[in-house]
């Protein structure tokens, strides 16, 4: 039945989709990063939502110092609680020319005619990373900081940067704790491609809004990040990272890497020139307002808004006292404090509403309300005022609304005080069943008797019996076992004459013969578990040493560079392992 609605539906969404092309259509141009070099190349995308058609190609402004390839198209359409959304990507490569600031954007785009604009993003370009010589690493993370001068709760961005040239998953970070330093994460996680000393890395960034609550200097680090290492063959040429000569028997290994400390230091808020009404907002506002309507009669109402946009500490916003009135009376609403953040920082809005109702006609000018806040960029303090607004109130009803409904009579009447009796007022229209004799219930042999029993467990029944037949269709799996560790020995021997291409081969190699010979299932094997299942299966002190040293100087061979022949070491370890045979139980 799923499949026939799937059907049905996909057939109606067919007919409803050129209604959908006529939809408002929205554009969105992103990149994948904020910061990048000379040598970087920068995925760039142009979402079109509302529609799966447009046209012709966007037409995008802001990149005239770059060099653009095109990447794809992809088009989607979904259904979300029947709401009908398409839309339609366009996949851009751009690489930079030179250094700088840029701002990229708009992208135009015309969909049935109308052309819709996109928004502008920033992107700085600095010089190629000079390569110092040595090489990093195959993982290793860095941390930057936007400002390392800032005023008491002013946003400062910290940035951490993971780069990687192999796999790594299970990631955990572990940020500084630091007295009166407050981390906000911006958004998720961005992923790239960054070339660093001549070296191309995956890199993962994340991005933090840190603040601090007392000024003076600070350290802050390091930020840690621990994960664990998957191995990809003999692509996987590590710095000596581990230290475990039994590290390797797993198919992951741990690592933490640590990024260096940053300094802060933050000043104090100047106390030259200090408003008296300073609440200790810091960063950069905006202050709007409305009165609807601006004419109306005595009696009815009209609203004030204010809103108080920007970012900065928007949660030191205050509320705003409205004077009273002498020719109306103010009735204020709940504030409402909504956050926003981006890349760059936190922000947001803060609205005030107050309801005004004239007592007397005339024009009224409505006084101008005033807030404070301290700009960092200016370094001084500045102060936002409403526009001014009048009221013109024409002659009517003088009395409020809202003191009407909010006062009513308390003095009962004759008429209220006095209950009535209840009387009938008609007769229901449907007949009344008095008894059950006209009510069955249908289908009603299948609900008791031996019908009822075969309905009830005669599928699972039939089951059962299917299940049986397969089970019996097959090998014991004591016997499976069996097999598998007799010939532990002999695939071993296969793939070191075979498939050893390197040393790490050799390493999962063992791994895998430790899986068949003892029947287990080895994911991340520590040193004491290894030593204890050898013991435990009859293998000699000594030969646990020699297949520890083995191992290690295999792992040096992998990750430090060492000169071991995979040939050489693929003799070793048979050797060792025909050891291992005779002494294990």
């Amino acid at each position: 039945m799923k499949q026939i609605a799937a059907g049905i539906a996909f057939i109606l969404l067919s007919i409803w989709y050129p209604t959908l092309s006529a939809a408002d259509v929205e554009v969105t141009l992103r990149v994948d990063r904020a910061e990048a070099t000379l040598v970087d190349t920068i995925r760039m995308e142009v979402g079109v939502s509302g529609s799966r058609n447009s046209d012709a190609e966007p037409v995008l402004h802001g990149l005239e110092d770059f060099l653009v390839r095109r990447g794809g198209t992809s088009s989607r359409i979904e259904i979300i609680n029947g709401k009908v959304n398409a839309g339609l990507t366009y996949t851009y490569f751009i690489q930079p020319q030179k250094t700088g600031a840029f701002e990229i954007g708009p992208a135009e785009i015309n969909v049935n005619g109308r052309k819709a604009k996109s928004n502008r993003v920033k992107l700085v370009v600095n010089a190629s990373a000079k390569s110092s010589g040595t090489d990093r690493g195959p993982v290793f993370i860095e941390a930057s900081i936007g400002s390392s001068d800032a005023y008491v709760e002013e946003q400062v961005l910290y940035i951490l940067k993971l780069y990687r040239r192999v796999h790594v998953d299970d990631l955990t970070l572990s940020l500084p704790q630091v007295e009166h330093i407050a981390f906000k994460q911006l958004g998720k996680p961005r992923e790239y491609q960054a070339t660093v000393g001549g070296a191309t890395y995956q890199v993962l960034e994340v991005r933090y809004s840190l603040s601090a609550a007392k000024a003076g200097e600070y350290v802050i680090g390091p930020s840690k990040m621990n994960m664990t290492v998957r191995r990809r063959g003999a692509q996987s040429l590590f710095d000596d990272f581990f230290q475990s000569p039994f590290s390797s028997f797993s198919s992951g290994q741990p690592l933490t890497v640590a990024a260096d400390p940053v300094e802060l230091n933050v000043l104090a808020l100047p106390e030259k020139e200090r408003p008296a009404d300073f609440s200790g907002l810091v960063g950069n506002f905006r202050m709007e307002s409305r009165l609807q309507p601006s004419r109306l009669k005595a009696g009815d109402s009209a609203t004030l808004t204010v809103e108080i946009n920007g970012k900065g500490n928007i949660n030191r916003i205050p509320g705003i006292d409205l004077p009273e009135l002498p020719f109306a009376r103010a009735y204020n609403d709940q504030p409402l404090l909504e956050t926003e953040q981006d890349d760059q920082g936190i922000g947001g809005r803060k609205t005030m509403k107050w309801a005004l109702v004239p007592q007397k006609a005339g024009q009224f000018e409505i006084p101008v309300l005033k807030l404070s806040f301290f700009n960092p960029e200016t370094e001084t303090y500045d102060i936002l005022q409403t526009s001014v607004h009048t009221l013109s109130v024409l002659p009517g009803t003088t009395q409020d609304p809202a003191a009407v409904q909010s006062a009513p009579s308390l003095a009962p009447t004759a008429e209220t005080s006095v209950k009535k009796e209840i009387q009938q007022i008609g007769n229901d229209i449907l007949p009344i069943h008095m008894s059950a004799g006209n009510l069955s219930v249908p289908y009603q042999a299948l609900s008791k008797g031996w019908l009822f029993w075969i309905a009830l467990f005669g599928p699972f029944s039939i089951y059962l019996m299917l299940w049986g037949g397969v089970k019996l269709g097959k090998r014991s799996p004591d016997r499976i076992t069996q097999a598998r560790s007799k010939h532990a020995f002999r695939t071993l021997s296969k793939r070191c004459r075979q498939d050893i291409a390197g040393c790490s081969d050799l390493i999962d190699a063992f791994r895998e013969y430790l899986n068949r010979r003892f029947n287990l299932s080895i994911g991340t094997l520590t040193p004491d578990e290894t030593e204890k299942l050898l013991q435990a299966k009859g293998v000699a002190t000594d030969t646990i040493q020699k297949i520890g040293a083995f191992i290690q100087r295999l792992e040096n061979a992998v990750y430090a560079g060492d000169d071991t022949k995979p040939a050489d070491a693929a003799t070793e370890l048979l050797g060792l392992v025909k050891r291992l045979e005779k002494e294990c139980r």
